[in-house]
């Protein structure tokens, strides 16, 4: 991690002093970060209008001096992308994808056309602008290294999920847009949705037949502000698929957030 890209495929940045905050963070640990256009801008809540925001992606993969790409933040945004990315240019320039919440869409979709691993992880601008130095080793080195302890035990499969309300909003398209070829552990976390929806998505999850014959192993995350059925809900789940889950905190939109290698195998 040398040279990195900071760019916003999903919701505007309404504090860019906390951007720049973030890349003077990396400067001190010797690493170059690059803010790009679609971060300064402002399109219906999104950062820019989608031709800026996927310009910023292509371009982002086509620097030949860029190994890694930090999105800003979440919000909304990647899904209106995904029939645009020019895929093949991304698996002609891999580079280190780093995102999570609404960038969920973009790990998924990457992985199913390309193949690459990504990361999901804290992104910059809640992410690196509040880090303790001891916190952004940890992260360089899980990125950089592909690590990541995983708490389930009894399953293979490769790491594929994210947040759980992005992945239901890919149900609509094409099975091959978005269905992994392999076996997976899913993972999934998710912020501020009440018990109902949760359950109405796991639900979605379940008539999903192509999806759920490819789970073989199941690693929540933590669910911010659910309700108190949550764990009933979740116990419902797994009852349904009959097969091993495990619970890591640490898949989160909070503080703690982990890095979980997309695509995987474990």
């Amino acid at each position: 991690m040398k040279n990195i890209a900071i760019i916003a495929p999903s919701g505007c940045i309404k504090n860019i002093e906390k951007l720049y905050s973030a890349k003077q963070f990396l400067e001190n640990f010797g690493i170059s970060g690059t803010i790009y256009p679609s971060c300064f801008e402002n399109f219906r809540n999104m950062a820019g209008d989608d031709n800026l925001r996927l310009k910023d992606l292509h371009d982002a993969y086509l620097n030949k001096n860029i190994d890694t790409i930090i999105c800003a933040r979440g919000g909304y945004g990647a899904l209106r992308l995904l029939d645009k990315i020019d895929y093949n240019l991304i698996k002609d320039n891999p580079k280190k994808l780093v995102g999570s919440s609404d960038i969920t869409a973009l790990l998924i979709s990457i992985y199913k056309k390309t193949g690459q691993i990504n990361y999901h992880a804290k992104m910059a601008l809640n992410g690196i602008s509040e880090m303790q130095a001891d916190e952004f080793l940890n992260y360089k080195n899980a990125i950089e290294n592909n690590f990541y302890y995983c708490p389930l035990k009894g399953a293979e499969g490769v790491l594929w999920g994210g947040n759980l309300a992005t992945i239901t909003s890919l149900f609509g398209a094409p099975y091959e847009t978005y269905i992994p070829n392999e076996d997976i552990i899913l993972f999934i976390e998710d912020i501020n949705e009440p018990d109902y929806k949760i359950d109405r998505m796991l639900a979605q999850i379940l008539r999903n037949t192509p999806l759920r014959e490819k789970i073989k192993g199941v690693i929540f995350g933590e669910f911010l502000g659910a309700g108190e059925n949550l764990n009933d809900i979740l116990n419902e789940f797994s009852a349904s698929l009959n097969m091993p889950f495990a619970f890591d905190p640490a898949i989160t939109h909070g503080k703690a957030n982990t890095i979980v290698p997309f695509g995987m195998r474990i």
